[in-house]
C-alpha cells in the first residue's frame, strides 16, 4: 500500500474524517473574513395545531448558517450538509400576470421573512447534515462527501453531481480550492463593480 506525503502510514479513516473538518472550516472561515455573507439553514416546521386546536401553518426554524460550496453546505465549526432548496427571503413582487410556480415561489418568499429571516438574505431549507464523526456511515453515503479506501488510504471525495458515479469523485482539498477560488473571485469582482459603477 501507497504512504501518504507526510504521514508514515496509510492514512485511517478517523484522521482523514478530522482533516477534512479542520479543512472545511478553514474554508468557510476564509470566506467569512473576506466577508462574504453566509446562508441560513432552516428546517421546515410542518403545519401542526397548538395546544390541540390553534391551526397553526407550516414556518420554518433558524437552525443556523454557512456557506455553499457547490455541492456542500458548510458551517464555520466544519459541519457539512448536503443542500436542500435554496431560497430568498424577500418580498419582490414581479408586475404582471405570473404563473402558479412563480406565485409559489413568491409565497414561499414571504413565509421565509414571516418566520423572521433578515430580509434579502439567502436560505438553504431542510439541508441534510452528512455524518463526519461517523466513518463508517461516510464510507455508506452516496450523497455529495465520501470516505473511501485508496491506495494511500482513507480519503474523503466529493460527488460534484448528484448521478456522479464512484469513478469521478474529486478529492476534498481540490474541490474546495477550486471553489473557494470561485467565490472569492466574485466578491472581489463585486466589491470592485461597487466601488466603480
Amino acid at each position: 500500500m501507497l504512504r501518504r506525503v507526510g504521514h508514515d502510514s496509510p492514512v485511517d479513516a478517523q484522521t482523514a474524517l478530522a482533516e477534512a473538518r479542520a479543512a472545511l472550516a478553514a474554508a468557510a472561515e476564509r470566506l467569512a473574513a473576506a466577508g462574504a455573507a453566509p446562508e441560513q439553514l432552516v428546517d421546515t416546521v410542518p403545519a401542526h395545531r397548538a395546544l390541540g386546536f390553534i391551526p397553526r401553518r407550516e414556518t420554518f426554524r433558524r437552525t443556523g448558517e454557512g456557506f455553499v460550496f457547490g455541492a456542500l453546505l458548510v458551517t464555520a465549526s466544519g459541519n457539512v450538509f448536503a443542500p436542500g432548496r435554496i431560497a430568498r427571503a424577500s418580498r419582490q413582487v414581479l408586475p404582471g400576470h405570473q404563473s402558479e410556480s412563480a406565485r409559489a415561489r413568491r409565497e414561499l418568499r414571504q413565509r421565509l421573512l414571516d418566520a423572521r429571516l433578515p430580509e434579502g438574505s439567502t436560505v438553504v431549507i431542510d439541508s441534510r447534515p452528512l455524518p463526519l464523526g461517523d466513518p463508517a456511515a461516510m464510507a455508506a453515503e452516496r450523497g455529495p462527501l465520501v470516505l473511501r479506501d485508496t491506495a494511500n488510504g482513507a480519503a474523503v471525495l466529493v460527488r460534484w453531481m448528484p448521478t456522479a458515479g464512484d469513478d469521478t469523485l474529486r478529492p476534498l482539498d481540490d474541490y474546495l480550492a477550486e471553489r473557494l477560488d470561485l467565490a472569492l473571485g466574485t466578491l472581489t469582482a463585486a466589491r470592485a463593480e461597487s466601488e466603480h459603477p
